[in-house]
């Protein structure tokens, strides 16, 4: 009996050592992370997104007044992923959308393209000034599109697809950001390539590449790229205007030196996001362009290009 009285004793000794030698070994360790500098404890990935479903639908059934079923869809995405690490900062744009609507029902319903879009950007910075507004910069920008494009109500002939057109802009500049919310980026010589890669859309000319032609030594045909240089400037605005409501738009100027320096090319596209609860919201989007190298579409006689939509449906944000 004194053997088992003695052997707990011992197993309750060395747990209470145990349990003291864990209690200091855990307060060295807080002592030693509070005496870490700051900086290795801050987080230098900043990862943000929001994204957004938006439904019509409309049906007839022995309707005295007329009318034609349809069904549309819209569907947008919107993905951030920003770094910084002292004087470095890494800023990554991934905006996508594509929508949809088909009127009428069965073997005569017709398909149109509402939305189509696919716009990336990249840009990495690097401190010029303590007050961080100032920054010298390398960006990148990609634009294109998802699906074919047809000029509705006419949909047996192809306008557009996947890389014709596509955009590409690169440039060294100077940014400004005076706010989280406001950023100017400036650049004197940056290069803009337009892509056409579909042979018979190059041929034509479309998007200002240069057409096909025929001389002595035969037929040639259209070229599938086009490049320019000169300035280009970008504005990008993000800010709350009030505690659910939202304004994000981004301006893009480009001025070619080597051809009709001066003609500006304009790229404006605005989302002014209307929060009603956490999963439900209305968002109205414009676009508008401007590029004296893409001739105007059939019937009309302007070459500013415009689009807007409006839509209520469900959204997710998340970072």
């Amino acid at each position: 009996m004194k053997r088992i009285t003695t052997f707990i004793l011992i197993l309750c000794l060395t747990g209470s050592l145990s349990a003291q030698e864990i209690q200091r070994t855990a307060k060295a360790k807080t002592e030693i992370m509070a005496e870490l500098q700051p900086d290795t404890a801050v987080k230098h990935w900043f990862v943000m997104g929001s994204g957004s479903l938006q439904f019509t639908q409309a049906s007839f059934s022995n309707w005295s007044s007329g009318g034609q079923n349809s069904l549309g869809l819209v569907a947008w995405v919107n993905f951030k992923a920003n770094y910084r690490n002292g004087k470095h900062i890494w800023a990554n744009n991934i905006d996508l959308g594509y929508g949809f609507n088909i009127l009428g029902k069965g073997s005569d319903a017709q398909f149109t393209k509402t939305d189509d879009k696919i716009d990336i950007t990249t840009a990495y910075g690097y401190e010029l000034h303590n007050n961080k507004k100032w920054y010298l910069t390398v960006l990148a920008n990609f634009r294109s599109q998802f699906a074919d494009g047809f000029n509705y109500p006419n949909d047996s002939a192809v306008i557009s697809k996947f890389m014709a057109p596509a955009y590409a802009v690169v440039g060294i500049g100077i940014t400004y950001s005076p706010a989280k919310w406001f950023t100017l980026y400036v650049s004197p010589s940056s290069g803009r390539f337009t892509f056409v890669l579909d042979q018979q859309l190059a041929d034509s000319g479309a998007f200002g590449v240069e057409h096909s032609y025929k001389d002595a030594s035969g037929f040639h045909h259209g070229s599938t790229t086009k490049g320019e240089f000169g300035p280009y400037v970008r504005a990008d605005l993000n800010k709350d205007l009030a505690k659910n409501i939202n304004l994000t738009t981004t301006v893009e100027l480009f001025s070619d030196y080597l051809h009709k320096f001066g003609n500006i090319d304009v790229n404006w596209s605005l989302l002014l996001s209307l929060k009603v609860n956490k999963w439900l919201a209305a968002s109205i989007q414009t676009q508008l362009i401007y590029d004296d190298d893409v001739p105007p579409q059939p019937g009309s006689s302007s070459m500013t290009q415009f689009k807007e939509m409006l839509g209520i449906g469900l959204t997710y944000k998340f970072r």
